[in-house]
């Protein structure tokens, strides 16, 4: 199978209490460290929504918007790389860089699951689940809205990926124009 994606060698994929599968730290990951590069296929919304019809029925799963109309997926046909498994949490270890790159936002010990707020990376689709991440902070509910939460903002400063970044910067110049 080819490889879209960079996963780093501290890492593998094991069975999560999360969520089926997860990624988890095999030795120990320095803060900022690049744990994954995304890589796969870039769709348009069309092509998003053809796939969630068809065959890749739970693409919101596996899908990241990367720009107005723009998705990166792994595979069109619905195969998954190990890196499709970063699991959610209310109180993540990992958050991104630009649009791709996932890295250490604190020191994450081996045995570790790796987990980032999908706030960081979802938005523009009606998506929403259930977390069982069993944070404190655990918000229960996660949607595609999440990202415009000023708490979260503060939170993950500097861990949003660029497309969610500009969403946000968008949504603070319209309220400072009312």
């Amino acid at each position: 199978m080819i490889k879209h994606s960079y996963l780093s060698k501290k890492v593998k994929l094991v069975c999560s209490a999360i969520d089926r599968k997860g990624i988890f730290a095999r030795k120990p990951i320095k803060k900022g460290e690049a744990i994954s590069v995304w890589g796969g296929f870039i769709i348009t919304e069309g092509d998003f929504r053809k796939l969630a019809k068809s065959q890749f029925k739970n693409i919101e799963d596996y899908a990241t918007k990367v720009a107005d109309g723009f998705y990166l997926v792994s595979c069109r046909s619905g195969k998954l790389e190990d890196d499709d498994f970063f699991n959610h949490s209310c109180n993540p270890n990992a958050g991104i860089k630009g649009h791709l790159m996932m890295v250490a936002m604190r020191d994450i010990a081996a045995g570790e699951e790796i987990t980032y707020d999908y706030a960081m990376t979802d938005a523009d689709f009606n998506y929403s689940f259930r977390c069982n991440c069993k944070a404190k902070s655990c918000r229960k509910v996660i949607k595609t809205t999440d990202w415009k939460n000023p708490s979260l903002q503060r939170k993950y400063k500097g861990y949003f990926s660029w497309y969610i970044q500009e969403k946000i910067k968008a949504l603070k110049s319209a309220k400072r124009r009312k």
